[in-house]
């Protein structure tokens, strides 16, 4: 145990306990529970603004030192690692066997395995290869009044019964706190290329993206950027209002003639050729770019994230823009091309807007989301707003059901109370 020294959304929490086995999580678990503590994991930090605000303080249950390989069997494609393992660790070892981890969500270099479940965290490389539930097969986890359970196996294989892995990624650590995780992994690809292709508007780009499909290309990543977005990323200036990314990853014989396929389809479209990067200036932009919208220049900001279905995604990112510029606010959009899902960072200076003005804002944009047969959450604004918001706003008949669940294995509610969709 350490001292007070971490705020969750200006939350104090009273005091941290920091296990080194799981065996340790399920003691102290167990002990906070029957003196009716809360508690709230925290891993590497890096998602500590996603949700509603704490209703209580919590004692903070750090799983930094859970950390390690458990079981690497190259062979059958899978690995084994405590929760607190930062994924960067765990590429490194992947990487001697020329396979990786296919995850790449924001501040990776921080974020810990078991907050990347929990969050369901997930970047750029979805587009091809899934989130997180597409590549967890297996979990330890520890409940409320620390009881240890298993779920899934070590196995990339289908099993009988309920997929109680899918059911625990993305709760936010509301239901348990993660000691371990099983996961299938993927052959290192011999060669990696981007091309950045600079389009008029957000329906150019989407537009783009359908023919490249439709030419039976195979790209790992297609993501689109408004110009000032693209021009925090880069450092360069924009080259067009909207920029396409397109990541291949290949044997580098079929890496070379995709970009040269895709050159002949930006052509026909009108996009414009901005750059064209080979294999290690590939990993190393895309590191950055899986974060860029976690990234500021210090200013208030404002992070929404908007899924909406794709004909109406061109729509939406207009109406973003145009919120940006009722706010006066420096805005960067970012769009997600797979699968429709936006994010918009709005930044302007300390306090410059008062809790009514943005709460109106946010319930506009919430209402053309719903009217695009989507919806709208907040991930990140300041505390004094978020008190006064539900952030997921999500009001639909699934929530009675996840209530029960939630009663089920927490009745007491002392996990992360009040943080998840609905209050719980």
């Amino acid at each position: 145990m350490t001292g007070s020294i971490l705020e969750i959304d200006n939350i104090g929490v009273p005091r941290e306990e920091t296990p080194e086995s799981p065996r340790e999580l399920a003691r102290i678990m167990r002990e906070l529970h029957d003196a009716g503590t809360p508690m709230a994991a925290v891993g590497g930090g890096t998602k500590l603004h996603i949700g509603n605000l704490l209703r209580s303080a919590c004692v903070a249950v750090r799983t930094g030192r859970l950390s390690g390989i458990v079981e690497y069997e190259p062979d059958n494609l899978t690995v084994s690692v405590l929760a607190g393992t930062p994924l960067l660790e765990l590429q490194e070892t992947l990487r001697a066997h020329n396979q990786f981890l296919p995850l790449d969500p924001p501040l990776a270099e921080r974020a810990t395995l078991g907050g990347i479940v929990a969050c369901n965290s997930s970047g750029p490389l979805r587009f091809r290869y899934g989130t997180v539930r597409d590549m967890l097969i297996g979990i330890g986890i520890v409940h409320a009044d620390g009881t240890p359970t298993k779920a899934g196996g070590k196995l990339v294989k289908n099993v009988s019964g309920y997929d109680m892995c899918k059911l625990y990624t993305g709760s936010l650590g509301t239901l348990g706190i993660f000691s371990d995780l099983t996961f299938r992994v993927q052959p290192r690809s011999d060669a990696v290329a981007t091309v950045m292709l600079g389009y008029v508007s957000l329906r150019e780009a989407l537009e783009a993206t359908q023919a490249i499909l439709r030419a039976d290309l195979t790209p790992d990543a297609l993501e689109a950027l408004s110009g000032s977005a693209f021009a925090q990323l880069t450092g360069d200036a924009p080259v067009a209002p909207w920029v396409l990314l397109v990541r291949f990853g290949e044997a580098d014989g079929a890496v070379r003639w995709q970009v040269d396929r895709l050159r002949e389809i930006a052509s026909a479209g009108g996009g414009k050729i901005a750059n064209a990067l080979g294999t290690q200036e590939s990993e190393e932009f895309w590191g950055r770019a899986a974060s860029a919208r976690e990234n500021g220049n210090g200013a208030e900001p404002l992070l929404v994230k908007c899924s909406v279905m794709y004909k109406s995604a061109p729509d939406t990112g207009q109406f973003m823009a145009d919120l940006g510029d009722r706010l006066q606010a420096r805005t960067l959009l970012y769009c997600h091309c797979g699968s429709c899902i936006l994010y918009g960072r709005y930044e302007w200076p300390q306090g410059a807007y008062t809790e009514d003005v943005l709460l109106r804002e946010i319930a506009a944009l919430r209402r053309h989301c719903a009217a695009a047969g989507g919806h709208a959450v907040v991930e990140k604004i300041r505390s004094d707003v978020k008190r006064s918001l539900d952030v997921w706003g999500y009001q639909g008949p699934a929530i009675e059901l996840m209530r029960r669940i939630k009663h089920e294995f927490d009745p007491d509610g002392l996990l992360n109370p009040g943080r998840f969709v609905g209050g719980i």
